[in-house]
């Protein structure tokens, strides 16, 4: 009995420790000043959103694609830009 209370215990600390742990392997994101993005990815965002405003932040993810979040209003956006300048994808967040 107190070897299977011991195995029980055991795999419920695995298991726990195992599930809380996030995977973030697939995306690498990195904050970067405006001065770091790309003249054809800030000339893309500017002329997709002429309106936006606020605090405009953006970041380097996976080393080739540009996350920007802005406000167009009092919506926050966030937008999605490849090096090249190309638009990927948006959304309110």
């Amino acid at each position: 009995m107190k070897k299977l209370l011991f195995i029980l215990l055991v795999s419920t600390i695995t298991m726990s420790s195992t599930c809380s742990k996030e995977d973030n392997s697939s995306s690498t994101s990195i904050s970067i000043n405006s001065s770091q993005v790309p003249s054809a990815v800030m000339t893309a965002f500017t002329a997709k959103y002429p309106a936006a405003t606020g605090q405009i932040e953006w970041e380097l993810e996976n080393g080739n694609t540009y996350k920007v979040k802005f406000f167009i209003g009092s919506q926050r956006w966030q937008a999605y830009f490849s090096a090249a300048g190309v638009f990927i994808s948006e959304k309110t967040i």
